[in-house]
């Protein structure tokens, strides 16, 4: 059953934090928070096409009876992010304020290890199919480039019609091993279509970073829950 789980969610909380941090009052409001939440994922995702985005964290919060929107965009090139003088991140503004009628305070922070990203290495691997590059020296050069990164082990798995064949497969290319079971190990996961001349392929990644140790693991877990409580306070408050 560990394989049929998203090794994301499975330690959301435990491991990693959380990618949306909202309170909302009442039901239609958590409704209508999460419809924004996914809007605006698939906003950053279009336009910011293939520019090194490895997680985007949407927060709301209230701060002097008024909501405010946070969007908080982790990238490995924060120059094709803002782009000359913050030009393109001043158009990124523009288009949400348009789309939701909100304002939004969008920060972007460099990641260091962009090697380490699921999310990153799959559109390494996608820009390279859809540019016709054989698929296994594509994969290959992936995998060595993760493992160089001091990655304990990465998955990544390739299907559909692959080298024009008339019949659809699957393929599977790993390094070492996986614990999934083991919430303690710290798993990213990203999986996507890459559309090629010759159809649709869809690539899974996983990338096995690290251990999380005792004492972090429990630091971890206190300020996700002392995190939980001041919003809930904040909430109820107003």
């Amino acid at each position: 059953m560990g394989q049929k789980v998203d090794p994301r969610g499975f330690r959301t909380g435990i491991v990693r934090g959380w990618t949306s941090e909202y309170f909302a009052p009442t039901k239609s409001k958590s409704a209508e928070y999460m419809v924004q939440d996914l809007k605006v994922r698939n906003l950053v995702d279009k336009f910011y096409k293939y520019s090194g985005i490895s997680k985007v964290v949407f927060r709301k919060w209230i701060v002097a009876d008024s909501m405010k929107n946070d969007i908080l965009i982790f990238t490995a090139k924060p120059a094709l992010v803002l782009w000359r003088e913050g030009k393109k991140l001043a158009e990124f503004n523009a288009l949400l304020k348009k789309t939701f009628k909100e304002d939004f305070d969008v920060v972007v922070k460099e990641f260091s290890k962009p090697e380490l990203s699921a999310k990153i290495m799959w559109e390494h691997v996608t820009s390279q199919l859809e540019s016709r590059m054989p698929y296994r020296r594509v994969i290959k050069t992936t995998i060595e480039k993760v493992m160089w990164k001091w990655a304990k082990w990465i998955k990544i798995q390739i299907a559909w019609r692959l080298n024009w064949a008339e019949m659809a497969r699957w393929e599977t290319f790993k390094e070492w091993r996986i614990p999934l079971q083991t919430l303690r190990a710290d798993v990213d996961y990203h999986y996507l279509t890459a559309l090629t001349k010759y159809g649709i392929l869809g690539v899974k990644i996983w990338i096995y970073k690290w251990d999380i140790d005792e004492s972090a693991w429990k630091t971890l877990n206190k300020s996700q829950s002392v995190k939980k409580k001041i919003v809930r306070k904040v909430v109820k408050k107003k």
